[in-house]
């Protein structure tokens, strides 16, 4: 049986992925939601309250992680609802017809919590899944992980500080600690090596 590890998923790392879920009418839904690879068979969700997705989950204890790059299929779904022939059948669940690689997931355990920041307080949910079916579509399948594109960023404006004035060369600055701060909370220990590398550079210039 084909897990995790198959698809490019790494334990502890936050994924950025396309989460298809049905309502108690069988309606499909689609929505962009970070999966955290608890390890090779289980994975973890935050979600807030109010959500389709959490709602569909909760009402039927399952749903299906589609590993895809569409930037389509990421702005449809989160500007609106994605229409009916994006979907196509899996036995009794739903997922995205062009995704790379998919697999069905079934809750194993929840937990509501109030997360606090500056602005407000939300409930959100914690939900624990079991992996249980895992299937490739194309030969190369790479799940996003917003990290390398943080680094990918950085390294743009820091090839660009020189050519700037002082405010500008300020802003971009900003913008790479505000990148660093992505790294430190999704990336892997590489990809916050390669961070902390970038701005030993920038302080030692």
């Amino acid at each position: 049986m084909q897990d995790l590890e198959s698809v490019g998923m790494k334990k502890g790392l936050l994924y950025e992925t396309i989460i298809t879920t049905q309502n108690r009418n069988g309606v499909p839904n689609a929505a962009p939601i970070g999966v955290i690879c608890k390890n090779k068979s289980e994975i973890v969700l935050n979600l807030f309250e109010g959500t389709h997705t959490l709602e569909n989950i909760k009402a039927n204890s399952k749903f299906v992680v589609n590993i895809l790059k569409d930037p389509l299929v990421f702005v449809g779904c989160t500007t609106g609802d994605l229409s009916h022939d994006h979907f196509k059948k899996h036995g009794d669940v739903f997922y995205i017809k062009n995704t790379d690689a998919f697999f069905t997931a079934s809750v194993i355990g929840t937990k509501e919590i109030e997360k606090e920041d500056n602005i407000s307080k939300s409930k959100m949910t914690i939900i624990k899944a079991d992996v249980n079916e895992v299937i490739i579509k194309k030969e190369s399948v790479e799940p996003l992980n917003r990290a390398i594109f943080a680094i990918i960023e950085s390294l743009v404006y820091l090839t660009r500080i020189k050519m700037v004035d002082e405010n500008t060369a300020k802003e971009y600055l900003e913008r790479i600690h505000e990148m660093s701060r992505t790294v430190n909370r999704v990336g892997s220990l590489d990809h916050k090596k390669a961070m902390q590398n970038i701005l030993k550079y920038i302080e030692n210039d």
